[in-house]
């Protein structure tokens, strides 16, 4: 687990309420990016060379049980793809402008919640380029350097609570199986947060089992602690 927190390795002290959130498809879109690069991978090196890459793409995530993109990327330029090519993709996939996929309203409603209680970005994904992805969608100075990078957040939850002490937590997310997961292991200590974006919440079953459910993250930006203390009365 990787951690990067401007305030150093020091566990912060205890507050009310912990807003951890989830980066994709939450706060940045990212069905958006990957049909981008997609359409940039097919006009830069054709369709052949893009479903090879995609290929590699699902052999990571299916082996390591997250998406790694400089595993991915060392794959492919391994292979029989010309080394121009390889390192024209990995331009593009290194270059990929985060900034422009947050979702409207994200900056707004970290700030509000900020005032609520402690902000904390915990995402899945690898080491090296989720926490530059996240720095530079200007999250990580967003949320004061809190960021954590997990495999299996849900299993990695006691190191979260270690590290960033409070009474309540609240995750929100955009994966309704991962928060019912999460509600049921810490019933009285979570509330959850549903934001119905992206492919995951697409499918999110109906009546919503989240305490809360809204359908854009910047919604959050009149969250009020009468609305989370009361969310699963």
């Amino acid at each position: 687990m990787a951690y990067t927190d401007r305030g150093g390795n020091h566990t912060v002290a205890a507050s009310t309420w912990a807003f951890l959130l989830d980066v994709d498809n939450t706060l940045i879109d990212n069905d958006a990016v990957k049909a981008d690069l997609d359409a940039m991978l097919k006009q830069e090196v054709g369709p052949d060379v893009e479903h090879e890459f995609w290929a590699f793409y699902d052999e990571v995530r299916h082996e390591l049980d997250r998406v790694d993109f400089p595993e991915i990327l060392r794959r492919f330029c391994a292979g029989a793809v010309p080394a121009p090519t390889a390192e024209r993709i990995s331009e593009m996939v290194n270059g990929i402008p985060f900034e422009r996929y947050r979702y409207p309203g994200v900056l707004g409603a970290l700030a509000h919640l900020a005032t609520l209680g402690t902000t904390v970005i915990v995402s899945d994904g690898d080491p090296v380029f989720q926490p530059a992805k996240i720095r530079r969608a200007g999250l990580t100075d967003a949320v004061g350097g809190r960021v954590v990078i997990t495999t299996h957040k849900e299993s990695e939850l006691p190191t979260v609570f270690a590290r960033y002490p409070a009474d309540r937590y609240a995750m929100i997310d955009d994966k309704p199986a991962l928060l019912e997961a999460i509600k049921r292991r810490e019933p009285e200590r979570f509330r959850t947060i549903l934001v119905t974006q992206g492919h995951y919440a697409e499918h999110a079953p109906s009546p919503p089992t989240a305490d809360l459910t809204v359908a854009r993250i910047g919604d959050l930006r009149t969250l009020t602690l009468a609305q989370l203390e009361g969310a699963a009365s």
